[in-house]
């Protein structure tokens, strides 16, 4: 009796412990019997995600059950979940279906800037040199033209040395800095798709804007322009748990207001 309780106890540690075992495998996305590439893959039980490359291949670790996102700009969304026979074969091939778009009733207006907000929402920023905090900005400056020369023979414009007094050059420097970064998280939006941060962040369409400038302060445009598609990821993700409790402190200030 003793002996079969000890097999009974092996039996019931074998089967959890393979039902834990975790792993990586190897997988390929095609769509009419041609690799994929750039398809965001992602583990809906560990967050853990990556994309594919130009021969459509991945890897990533999974257990058996595990579920698996698969999203592509023009492709349906597909989801799988891990079977114990791809979890023994190590190897899985997905076949994706091309999207279909119905197309909504649209008015053609003047072109906005996709991180454009609602100024009844949340009013634009002043920008001027008082709210810059710049040197001199009391300061009254006549037209002047004229050319300074120098002993050594240069020449320089009067109107740039007062520029630079002023602080209009530093102020130029910070405009043209953010709108080099509003490109970036144009380009990092077009890139993931609005499907991937809708249906896999929980992020609403109206508010992935705002998403991607609240995830600005943790380097996603330096992960993005080194091509660290993981680490940018991963840093979307663990966002997006806390961006939602920010969407509801900003509602409760603007309501007070």
């Amino acid at each position: 009796m003793k002996k079969q309780l000890q097999l009974i106890l092996l039996l019931f540690i074998s089967v959890t412990y393979a039902q834990t075992e975790n792993k990586i495998i190897d997988g390929k996305l095609i769509f009419d019997n041609s690799p994929v590439s750039d398809v965001h893959v992602v583990n809906k039980n560990t967050n853990k995600g990556t994309t594919t490359n130009d021969n459509g291949w991945f890897e990533i670790p999974v257990s058996i059950g595990d579920s698996l996102h698969f999203t592509h700009v023009n492709l349906e969304k597909k989801i799988i979940q891990i079977t114990r026979q791809m979890f023994k074969e190590n190897n899985i091939k997905i076949e994706l279906q091309e999207k279909t778009y119905a197309l909504d009733e649209i008015v053609i207006g003047q072109p906005r800037n996709i991180f454009y907000v609602d100024p009844e929402l949340m009013p634009p920023p002043v920008v001027n040199a008082s709210t810059l905090k710049l040197p001199y900005v009391n300061t009254t400056v006549k037209q002047n033209n004229s050319i300074v020369k120098f002993r050594s023979g240069g020449v320089i414009s009067v109107d740039n040395l007062i520029n630079s007094l002023n602080g209009n050059n530093k102020r130029k420097k910070a405009l043209k800095k953010a709108k080099q970064e509003d490109t970036v998280l144009s380009k990092i939006r077009k890139h993931f798709t609005d499907d991937f941060f809708i249906t896999d962040l929980k992020i609403k369409k109206e508010n992935i804007n705002p998403f991607l400038n609240y995830c600005f302060r943790k380097n996603i445009v330096m992960y993005y322009n080194k091509k660290e598609s993981l680490k940018l990821i991963r840093v979307l993700m663990d966002e997006s748990k806390t961006f939602e409790q920010k969407i509801k402190n900003d509602s409760i200030l603007l309501s007070k207001k």
